[in-house]
């Protein structure tokens, strides 16, 4: 379906250049530490898709391709939103149904926003350490962190 290449093209570019791979729907990056992914998630009820990243430890067991679901620390795109405004913001822009921009714009600003929101975290978490200092820096306030993660911290 156009809508769905459309984003994926989007989150591809970004993502490829920081040395993701895709794998059906989800881009990796791992090294001996972490694995870091992105999932796109199209929703059973319409034409919304779903941004969801993860971060496996490899020192908790994580492999290199997990499920999204496995992963140590999980969230979603619209939780690193500011505020209100900027979270509905980016569901519009994952909302084929009722966002009136055109292909060229949303491209772009999917592009943008992988760019200049996900991978700059992805960055920080490139290590156990950094992944610790994240957390515990409160970085993931909004996301589902696995309690061994946790722990690591105290």
């Amino acid at each position: 379906m156009a809508n769905s290449r459309l984003i994926r093209e989007a989150l591809s570019v970004p993502l490829e250049k920081a040395g993701f791979k895709k794998k059906s729907d989800t881009w990796y990056w791992g090294n001996d530490e972490v694995v870091l992914l992105l999932n796109l998630q199209k929703s059973q009820y319409g034409e919304q898709y779903y941004v969801n990243c993860g971060i496996g430890l490899k020192s908790l067991g994580a492999v290199d391709f997990p499920k999204e679901n496995q992963g140590h620390i999980r969230f979603r795109l619209t939780t690193l939103a500011d505020n209100e405004e900027s979270r509905k913001s980016i569901e519009l822009l994952f909302d084929m149904e009722s966002s009136p921009l055109y292909n060229q714009a949303r491209q772009a600003k999917i592009t943008h926003l992988i760019e200049e929101l996900v991978l700059p975290i992805f960055q920080s978490c490139s290590s156990e350490v950094g992944v610790i200092k994240a957390v515990g820096a409160g970085l993931f306030a909004k996301a589902m962190v696995h309690k061994l993660v946790k722990d690591m911290i105290t």
